[in-house]
């Protein structure tokens, strides 16, 4: 199966109307939402930002997480853990919708904003959509293996990405297995056919996990169980 771009897996938004209103605040001739890191003289750089979106989890406020690395615009949520490499994030879409869950590295973050500069209006249009937050998942961010073999058990589609690889590329599809150094996954294409055999990924080659989200709930309500469940073990 070819592989298929974010743009093609992912929702199709206007980003320069969506996020220049809701996540993206400019200032002056292009400063963005997410500040840069505290310093942090006894942990470094990582151990800085830690503390950062810890705060940010018991604040229970819309944040904006930056990854200037891989992507150009902040992710909008609200942080649900932080562990000592990851972070699970509840996603909010550019239409103000509760979008699934995002694990990442903290070693990619490069800026939080938290609480986001519009906080209040996120949670208000939330309230009055009437979607809360919900309970936390189940989801052990031990690490990016722990955190694929738990959201593989929980929704039947997934997304991998794996941007220090191949930048612009998604890996969609469900976690057929999970060792110490690999996931195998049964990939799904954006017309909800699934592939035949499974597809092997370096657990080190993957920056990030989306779960939970409406593209993955919309694959799989259109193309059903992965066909491996019927001749593989269920990721366990």
């Amino acid at each position: 199966m070819p592989l298929l771009t974010d743009q093609q897996q992912r929702h199709s938004i206007d980003v320069g109307l969506a996020l220049a209103a809701y996540c993206v605040v400019w200032v002056g001739s292009g400063q963005r939402c997410c500040w840069p890191l505290k310093p942090d003289p006894m942990g470094g750089r990582v151990m800085g930002m830690r503390e950062q979106l810890e705060a940010a989890q018991r604040g229970s406020s819309v944040v904006c997480v930056g990854r200037d690395s891989f992507e150009s615009e902040g992710e909008l949520g609200f942080i649900i853990a932080v562990n000592a490499d990851l972070v699970l994030l509840l996603c909010v879409s550019n239409q103000i919708r509760l979008d699934g869950f995002a694990v990442v590295r903290i070693c990619d973050i490069s800026g939080l904003e938290a609480p986001h500069a519009h906080d209040q209006f996120v949670e208000e249009a939330l309230r009055l959509r009437g979607e809360a937050v919900p309970d936390a998942p189940e989801v052990d961010i031990t690490s990016i293996g722990s955190a694929l073999r738990a959201a593989g058990k929980l929704h039947s589609v997934l997304a991998v990405h794996r941007e220090e690889v191949e930048s612009e590329v998604c890996h969609v599809g469900a976690v057929v297995s999970v060792s110490r150094e690999s996931i195998g996954l049964l990939e799904i294409g954006p017309d909800a056919d699934w592939d035949e055999e499974p597809t092997t990924y370096a657990l080190s080659e993957i920056t990030r996990i989306d779960f939970g989200g409406g593209y993955e709930e919309a694959l799989a309500l259109v193309g059903g169980h992965p066909p491996a469940a019927r001749h593989l073990r269920p990721v366990s």
